[in-house]
């Protein structure tokens, strides 16, 4: 074994079971501190875990947890897509209990309530519960279920279900967190040989590196997730023999070939399938793909 491919065997390793331990042990306290506030009594309410902790595609010592709380008793929706006659009806809500940034008004004294200091409200999207020495640090995003509206291939009204969040300076951001896990399971299980989920790991990792280096600016978590996600599975091991590094390689020549200015990853998708990955509003752009791909496989020796 050389010692690139032990390199990039610890890299795929996921959060330790002491890790995983407080990331469970956190994502149990903030529902109890939700379900033990009596502001939200009466109100439906669900929990739903997300992000690298959901996916796991959590890296060691990177373990933070992502949870949303979702409002059930309304939906928001989007209906641009459909015919004037086709618009949706929006009936009166009856008995509606903190709409919009009430919300995440009344989220927010439920967690100060449960953590006092710990509890950081500053953030214009989710609420910060600071890691302690029993758990990780915790994201907790007051979220409503949102609906996007559209036609299928016969021409029937369908709709994509996933959930909306208002920031604090009034922006509304929408993801479709579910449709995501789904579809990284398919690709890491039944598309690329379980081999997917530790291509990200490792392109994490390795963007911690760069970042450590001063090589290049720190880039979301989910970026990396999105990028090895839009790599053709035929790129991946699928007999469990291929060295990683050959993995490796052919994911990161891949992301660059196509992130030049008139590669096609302009048309790619985040891994829930609905959002375009270089849409307006995005985090980032296809120069920065591009940089991190040919920073990577420097970084990496690659050849």
């Amino acid at each position: 074994m050389t010692a690139l491919e032990d390199k990039l065997g610890r890299y795929t390793a996921p959060s330790s079971d002491t890790e995983q331990e407080k990331q469970d042990r956190a994502e149990r306290m903030v529902r109890k501190a939700v379900e033990s506030w009596s502001g939200f009594d009466g109100v439906g309410i669900r929990f739903l875990p997300k992000g690298s902790y959901k996916n796991n595609t959590n890296v060691r010592a990177d373990s933070d947890v992502d949870i949303a709380v979702v409002h059930k008793g309304f939906h928001y929706l989007n209906d641009d897509a459909l015919r004037p006659s086709d618009k949706i009806v929006r009936h009166p809500l009856t008995g509606k209990r903190y709409e919009g940034a009430d919300f995440r008004a009344e989220l927010e004294a439920a967690m100060r309530s449960a953590y006092g200091s710990d509890c950081d409200t500053s953030g214009s999207t989710a609420i910060e519960i600071a890691e302690n020495g029993g758990r990780v640090k915790a994201d907790v995003v007051p979220s409503f279920e949102h609906r996007k509206y559209y036609y299928d291939a016969q021409g029937r009204v369908r709709y994509f279900e996933g959930t909306t969040t208002r920031r604090t300076n009034g922006e509304w951001i929408i993801n479709y967190p579910e449709q995501q896990y789904d579809n990284g399971v398919e690709k890491n299980e039944r598309g690329t040989g379980r081999r997917y989920k530790r291509m990200v790991r490792i392109l994490k990792r390795v963007e911690n590196d760069l970042v450590a280096a001063g090589k290049i600016e720190a880039l979301p978590s989910y970026f990396m997730e999105c990028l090895v996600y839009c790599v053709p599975n035929d790129r991946f091991n699928h007999g469990g023999l291929t060295p990683l590094t050959d993995d490796i390689a052919a994911v990161v020549a891949h992301i660059w070939s196509q992130t030049k200015p008139d590669g096609l990853a302009k048309d790619w998708y985040e891994p829930n399938g609905i959002k375009p990955l270089f849409g307006p509003g995005q985090k980032w752009s296809m120069a920065d793909a591009h940089t991190l791909a040919l920073e990577t496989w420097q970084n990496l020796g690659l050849k």
